[in-house]
């Protein structure tokens, strides 16, 4: 029988799957993709044409990247011993084989010879983009290295893939080793009743009485921004701050080594430094470039950051809850929040009841529709996902045409990774449609009651949303132009959060999950008021994420010379964060955005300020031509969804809105009078 890995139907059945499978699958796939290289490389000179050596190279690895990419997607959502153990055995063999193909030097020279051929010169729009995009990967991948450094550079690929697997490993694992049992209610004062009847069904599933919070962010946001108890909130603070830092979970060695690698990454491709080597395709093109974007957004946040954190200091003084007139950190949250009701007479919770999380998302589904002329409804297929809360959606265009489906994924587990992601399992193709899905660990549902979001959490689903719509409606006919620029792939998604803002978008999917009642004017106008609160402050901790991204890869001889890497990083972060009452330790342990992918988000991090200056940009045509403009949304879909690689993205932005951006719209947006 077929190795179920390697199985082409569309939706797949996840549950065939075993992690004995993942060995001879994904060993099975890479003799497939190595013999479709090599029968490229057979090719003689004067045979080359276009489908046979750039078109064929672009989909070589076609199967294998699907089958490896379902391998990860089950270790992100249905993580065991077993596949853990075999994900780990293979990494390094894909890793290998990955990182030889630009190596390969007959490999190159075919390709080489057909870029100079007269048929290649003759080559115009998707067909030229992918043969120079295909010439520039060798080149910035080392096909004109020598032959010790490029077995290097394989040995580098193997061991970065080991190392950030291991990174993300050590989070998970210290994420699900603590559990904070509370026995007595009245320790409970403040929290939202949602969250305490979370708590109640997390500790039943673990056969205790009481109640239990964990460091996921459903349950730790809650409890470190509502509860009374003062040392409850230092406890899971405490918790919070030190993961991956100590113990057989710490992270600090594996930065170490895998800042080092990287270093020696770009030295060996001749590049600067890492960010060099990584932005030298995207828009920044320069780490200079992204550390001048972020310093420059510091300066314009700067003035109101201060300004805002003495009115809320000046706020917790009123109760003697400063210490030696410093903010302690685990009062921070709850004191912004106490202060935010008595500003704006608004509580966030008082939301939650009006975003029941199907109701959310068919309105979701109708403002795409509105949009883009997308229809979004539930699969009729059999499901077969990886766990029964899971469901199945089909997404078709204005003719009717399936275009793609995806799974939801939304609520916490333990043999799931936290946070929130979208991933597209495999590529529009030929006829057969897109698979991708939504994950994320949201608010569950209990008691009988539906799953009710808070508006963060819905800003969340739109988000993810975004990036599903980007990938799905991407149309080149060439796989390798479906791939954008880590610093224009946030725009899609991040624009997608101000429908989430609007009132005539909330009245269409925002309603009481009891009495059906719309959010009333009174409250959604403390909401509108609200928004802006402490947001230089929100605005700053993204900045200083980029920063320190930026900085620890520019310039790793610093940090890796240093002592101690946090003390370095505390030193490099003071103009970006406040100084409490105690030293709070830096992100950097469990920051698996920056050390938990071979690159992920590695000296990119500053794409989601990049990209938020971006959407907010781009939605004020919208505000100015029509919240749900179809023609407006159209026009949006076709020059930057549809376009993906095929044109530069600087060029795609400019399409739409007629001129390069401006970031003065993002700084009106974050920050209040």
């Amino acid at each position: 029988m077929e190795n179920p890995f390697l199985k082409t139907q569309i939706p797949p059945n996840w549950q065939a799957m075993k992690p004995a499978d993942i060995v001879p699958g994904i060993n099975a796939a890479i003799d497939g993709a190595r013999e479709n290289i090599v029968a490229i490389k057979n090719l003689d000179d004067s045979a080359l044409t276009y489908e046979n050596s750039v078109r064929a190279l672009d989909r070589a690895t076609a199967d294998l990247n699907r089958a490896w990419t379902y391998v990860n997607h089950l270790q992100s959502v249905a993580d065991s011993p077993e596949l853990r153990k075999s994900l780990v055995e293979m990494m390094p063999v894909v890793s290998e084989f990955y990182s030889s193909i630009p190596l390969d030097e007959k490999l190159y020279a075919k390709i080489k010879a057909f870029s100079l051929s007269p048929d290649a010169k003759k080559l115009e729009g998707h067909k030229k983009r992918l043969l120079d995009e295909t010439v520039l990967d060798f080149e910035l991948n080392g096909a004109n290295l020598p032959a010790d450094k490029k077995k290097r550079l394989q040995e580098i690929e193997q061991e970065l893939a080991l190392k950030t697997q291991k990174f993300s490993e050590n989070v998970l694992d210290d994420t699900k080793r603590f559990k904070l049992y509370v026995e007595n209610e009245s320790d409970l004062d403040g929290l939202p009743q949602s969250a305490k009847d979370i708590a109640k069904k997390k500790a039943e599933a673990d056969g205790k009485s009481g109640w239990v919070f964990t460091l996921e962010q459903p349950s730790y946001v809650p409890f470190i921004t509502y509860a009374d108890s003062d040392p409850l909130r230092e406890k899971i603070w405490r918790a919070s701050a030190r993961l991956a830092s100590d113990g057989e979970f710490s992270n600090w060695g594996l930065i170490r080594e895998i800042l080092q690698l990287r270093s020696e990454k770009a030295a060996l491709l001749g590049r600067a430094d890492f960010a060099d080597m990584v932005l030298e395709r995207r828009m920044a093109r320069t780490g200079k470039t992204a550390l001048d974007f972020v310093k420059d957004l510091r300066e314009k946040f700067a003035a109101p950051f201060e300004k805002e954190w003495a009115a809320l200091c000046d706020f917790a003084a009123e109760s003697g809850s400063l210490e030696n007139g410093k903010m302690v950190p685990w009062r921070a949250a709850y004191f912004s929040e106490k202060l935010r009701r008595k500003k704006y007479d608004f509580d966030p919770e008082e939301l939650r009841p009006y975003f029941p999380m199907n109701e959310v998302k068919e309105g979701m589904f109708k403002i795409c529709e509105s949009l883009f002329g997308l229809k979004v409804k539930k699969s009729g297929r059999e499901n077969r996902a990886w766990h029964p809360s899971v469901e199945l959606y089909e997404v078709s265009d204005e003719n009717g045409n399936l275009i793609g489906l995806f799974y939801t994924d939304f609520y916490p587990r333990e043999s799931k990774r936290a946070g929130a992601w979208m991933n597209l399992l495999s590529p529009a193709d030929g006829g057969v449609p897109a698979l991708g899905v939504i994950a994320g660990n949201m608010s569950e549902p209990v008691d009988g009651r539906p799953a009710l979001l808070s508006h963060d959490e819905v800003e969340t689903l739109f988000h993810e949303f975004g990036h599903l719509l980007h990938f799905f409606m991407m149309d080149s006919p060439e796989l390798g132009l479906r791939n954008v620029a880590w610093d224009f792939v946030e725009l899609p998604s991040q624009i997608m959060e101000n429908w989430t803002r609007d009132k005539r978008c909330l009245d269409i999917f925002a309603a009481h999950w009891k009495t059906g009642e719309k959010i009333p004017e009174e409250l959604f106008e403390k909401f509108r008021r609200a928004q802006k609160f402490m947001g230089a402050n929100a605005g700053m901790r993204q900045l200083s994420f980029a920063d320190i991204d930026l900085a620890m890869h520019i310039n790793p001889r610093r940090f890796l010379d240093a002592e101690s890497i946090e003390d370095e990083a505390q030193k490099e972060l003071r103009p970006f964060v406040h100084e409490y009452s105690e030293k709070t330790p830096s992100i950097l342990p469990r920051f698996t955005h920056l050390f938990g992918d071979p690159v992920g988000y590695a000296a990119g991090y500053y794409s989601y300020k990049w990209a938020e200056v971006l959407d907010a940009d781009a939605f004020t045509r919208f505000e100015a031509e029509g919240i749900l403009n179809g023609e407006v949304g159209r026009e949006f879909a076709d020059k930057v969804l549809r376009v993906g690689n095929s044109i530069p993205p600087d060029e795609a932005f400019r399409n739409f809105m007629g001129r390069d951006p401006d970031s003065s719209a993002l700084v009106s947006r974050s920050i209040g009078a």
